[in-house]
């Protein structure tokens, strides 16, 4: 699928013709699995003393920060849109008609219910992950550092780092990483609110996106658990760590510019050890991180190819990121990409659209 030409032409947000009930009644099953497993997890944490609150809240706050994010992207496509159309229509004129037109559109109403389903969702899904540590403990760190060395005939951090081994490289990568959040929130929430995005894709990402975190980034974060290279020295003090050489270039970047992966890797730590009572969980295999980015890939080309093309250049680079930046071992974002995939395709047959692997490949 594609944007129709009409869409192009149009203001940046249109005024969707599907109400927002309807589309609430064509996901009642989907909603209801992601309320259900609210609740659920609401009662346990309630059950063992645990507030649960902090973690709705945490979540609610990455809606507003991807709210911003989204109208300020807006509010530049605007100023490009009215600077275009200078010729033929002031300036301020236009932007104001255009910010007119989204006040009374229902894009931010639509906007904000998906964002919020996805935050009870997350926060659900955030307390069930802190969970893991306990219930199965880090028992494949070194397996995971053994295959890759395997696969690779080294660990590839080692093999990427003359190549992307240089500070300013690292910062890019770092924050590319840290908008990965405010990605998922606009995918979710912008497929949802968009009236121009075929409700078949949109109803296909959120499938595939609640099935990846749960099978994934749950059920087999838990039988495969694992904390990543960048705590294989906490866990294993007397070994001799093969990550030793990265974390301290990781550190000494650190000392130069301000690396968000470096300041989560301490806060979340910090709470897996007890030092902090926060929302936060720490799991390597598989990567959340690539999987995600692998629906965003898929959703992209069901979409549009050139968006398909910009969010598969991201994908690669997050995959690089993951490693470069120690979170995870190269079979963490292979397994992640790979399980998301196929649940892409099972959500196709889920939604009655059975589609083929070439619809979000490159090129087809």
């Amino acid at each position: 699928m594609t944007l129709s030409s009409d869409a192009e032409r149009g203001a940046f947000f249109s005024l969707p013709k599907r109400p927002l009930q309807l589309d609430i009644h064509r996901n009642k099953w989907l909603l209801g699995v992601i309320l259900a497993f609210f609740l659920m997890t609401w009662m346990v944490a309630f059950a063992q003393g645990v507030p649960f609150v902090p973690f709705l809240l945490t979540y609610i706050e990455r809606v507003f920060r991807s709210l911003i994010l989204l109208l300020s992207i807006a509010l530049l496509w605007l100023c490009v849109q009215a600077l275009i159309q200078s010729t033929r229509r002031p300036v301020v004129e236009t932007i104001v008609a255009s910010c007119r037109r989204l006040l009374r559109s229902r894009f931010l109403e639509r906007y904000a219910f998906a964002a919020l389903v996805l935050s009870i969702f997350m926060a659900a899904f955030l307390y069930n992950k802190m969970r893991i540590p306990e219930v199965a403990g880090f028992q494949w760190d070194q397996a995971f550092a053994k295959m890759d060395y395997w696969i690779f005939g080294d660990h590839p951090w080692k093999l990427l780092q003359p190549v992307i081994g240089y500070p300013i490289v690292t910062l890019v990568l770092d924050l590319l990483y840290s908008i990965w959040v405010p990605l998922v929130f606009l995918f979710w929430s912008g497929l949802f609110a968009s009236r121009r995005i075929d409700p078949i894709v949109c109803r296909r990402f959120w499938i595939s996106t609640v099935a990846s975190w749960l099978l994934l980034g749950l059920g087999m974060a838990t039988v495969l658990s694992s904390a990543g290279p960048t705590y294989f020295d906490d866990i294993f003090p007397y070994a001799a760590s093969p990550y030793a050489e990265l974390e301290k270039y990781l550190n000494q970047t650190a000392n130069t510019f301000t690396l968000t992966s470096s300041m989560a890797k301490d806060y979340l730590w910090a709470i897996y050890a007890g030092n902090l009572d926060e929302p936060g969980g720490i799991s390597a295999m598989p990567s959340m991180h690539n999987a995600q980015c692998a629906l965003f890939v898929a959703a992209a080309y069901s979409i549009d190819k050139r968006i398909g093309h910009l969010m598969l250049a991201y994908a690669v680079l997050i995959f690089l990121g993951s490693i470069h930046l120690g979170w995870h071992y190269a079979v963490d974002g292979v397994v992640g990409i790979v399980g998301a995939l196929l649940i892409w395709i099972v959500s196709g047959i889920v939604v009655g659209r059975r589609t083929p692997v070439s619809e979000f490949l490159p090129g087809q």
